[in-house]
């Protein structure tokens, strides 16, 4: 599982980091724009909530080599 985020689309309001911080800091730390879920059997019912719930639809999924991207995006 791969998290894409569009650090142009991103406002910062922080839903990404208070529904699963144990990815999302992790994501604040690098700022990259994709990067690996070290455990996406643990935490990815949560990176795909934080997906869902961003309301810049900054942020996309990229699993098994298909996209999954939030609502409108």
């Amino acid at each position: 599982m791969r998290i894409v985020i569009k650090k142009e689309a991103c406002i910062g309001c922080e839903i990404c980091v208070n529904t699963c911080p144990e990815v999302f800091l992790e994501w604040g730390l690098h700022m990259r724009a994709v990067f690996e879920v070290r455990e996406p059997d643990r935490y990815g019912a949560l990176v795909r909530q934080a997906v869902e719930d961003c309301p810049a639809r900054a942020i996309s999924l990229r699993e098994n080599g298909a996209s999954a991207d939030g609502p409108g995006g």
